[in-house]
This record gives C-alpha cells, sequence and structure tokens, in this order.
C-alpha cells in the first residue's frame, strides 16, 4: 500500500500540514509506504490551456508536478490538504487542481485507475464549520466524477489561525490518524 499526501499550505509546519501527517501516520501504522508532496516547496505552473494533455498521455509542462502525478497514479490513496484563503482553497492548491485537468482524456474518462481512496483535509479561521462546505463538496465532487476517486472522508479544522494551533484539538487529531489507520477497510 503507499498513500501520498498533497499539502497546499505555505506554511510547512501549519495546521493543514499537521493533520495531513496525522493521516499519513495512522495509514503508516496500518502498513503503508507514506510521501508527503508540499506544493508550495515545488516549482510548477498554472494549466496553459494548451490542450496537448488530450493528445498526449501527460502535461506537456515539465515541472514538479509530473513526478507528483506520477506518484499519483502508483499510490492507493491521496490525503490531500489545503485552508481556505479568502473563501477558497489556498492558491497553491488551486494552481495544482487546474493541473489536475492533464490526469483527464478528452472524453473526460479517468486516467488514475479507478477506486483510489481519497481524503480531503481542510482548515480555515472562520469559526462556523458550515462557512465554506461548499469549497469541500465541489473537491469531493471533482475528485469522484473525474478522477473516480472514493472519498472516504472530509476533516476540517474550524477557527484556527496560528501554525499548530490545530494540535490542541485532541479529539480531531485522533481522528485524523485514526482516518489513516482505517483509509483501506
Amino acid at each position: 500500500m503507499k498513500v501520498i499526501g498533497i499539502v497546499g499550505s505555505p506554511r510547512k509546519n501549519g495546521n493543514t500540514n499537521i493533520l495531513v501527517q496525522q493521516v499519513l501516520e495512522g495509514a503508516a501504522e496500518a502498513g503503508a509506504e507514506t510521501r508527503t508532496f508540499i506544493l508550495n516547496e515545488m516549482n510548477y505552473k498554472g494549466c496553459q490551456a494548451c490542450d496537448y494533455c488530450k493528445s498526449h498521455d501527460k502535461c506537456k509542462l515539465e515541472d514538479d508536478l509530473a513526478g507528483l502525478f506520477e506518484e499519483m497514479k502508483t499510490a492507493d490513496g491521496i490525503v490531500f490538504g489545503a485552508p481556505i484563503y479568502f473563501g477558497q482553497f489556498s492558491g497553491q492548491m488551486r494552481l495544482f487542481l487546474d493541473r489536475c485537468y492533464s490526469l483527464i482524456n478528452a472524453d473526460f474518462s479517468p486516467r488514475l485507475p479507478a477506486g483510489k481512496k481519497a481524503i480531503i483535509i481542510g482548515t480555515q479561521g472562520a469559526p462556523d464549520p458550515a462557512a465554506f462546505q461548499g469549497v469541500y463538496e465541489e473537491f469531493k465532487g471533482q475528485i469522484s466524477n473525474f478522477m473516480r476517486m472514493d472519498v472516504k472522508d472530509t476533516l476540517v479544522g474550524v477557527g484556527y489561525h496560528a501554525p499548530g494551533e490545530i494540535k490542541n484539538n485532541i479529539e480531531l487529531m485522533e481522528k485524523a490518524k485514526n482516518t489513516g489507520l482505517n483509509l483501506f477497510k
């Protein structure tokens, strides 16, 4: 088993990454090989709308996302993590998601093997858990419909601002770890 984490936060040690790492720790305890990709540390551009990927089996851009996309093909599970900034996922995650267009064929069938397990992790400063529910539901629809992933859970930390603050939410930390432990059950 292989599970990768994709972190769309500019804070390497921020609340989003902490939750992603908890899920990966649980997956590792269940026997999975894990790896983390911090989008903010990667060199990549947004989709160029060239449609090269529709007549070829990959994106034309040969940047750091090429390797990540290869890892996504071989992973059994993917943990997507992003904070909400100004009512939407961070720019790092949105840029990555635009490039995921290259992971579907011209007929909108997925290029990734169907049935991969997925976890969505979000953090937000807003204290209302429902404030950005539409963002998470839209993303769940994208990876379920376009990539045929089986979204096992969505975990959202609400009301957090300072990096590391989420560690004080013992219940959420345990839930994240248990989500990783039970990813393939």
